[in-house]
C-alpha cells in the first residue's frame, strides 16, 4: 500500500521576493526534479533549489523570472 504524499507548493525566489507558482511537488522529490519542472514550464533558470520545512514548500532561486 502506498503512503499518502503531501503536495507542497513551489515558490520562485527572485531578488528577495517570493512568487508562488502554479506547480506542486512532493517533499520527497529531488531538487533536480524540481529544477526541471521550473525549466519545463519556462519560469526561469534555477541556480538553487531547497525545501523550506517551516512553510512545507519548495523554494527555487533564479536570476530571471518569466
Amino acid at each position: 500500500m502506498r503512503a499518502m504524499r503531501r503536495r507542497c507548493p513551489i515558490f520562485v525566489e527572485l531578488q528577495g521576493q517570493m512568487v508562488k507558482s502554479d506547480l506542486f511537488a512532493s517533499e520527497i522529490e529531488e531538487p533536480a526534479d524540481i529544477s526541471m519542472k521550473i525549466r519545463d514550464v519556462g519560469l526561469g533558470n534555477p541556480f538553487r533549489v531547497r525545501f523550506d520545512n517551516t512553510r512545507s514548500a519548495w523554494v527555487v532561486s533564479t536570476l530571471e523570472y518569466r
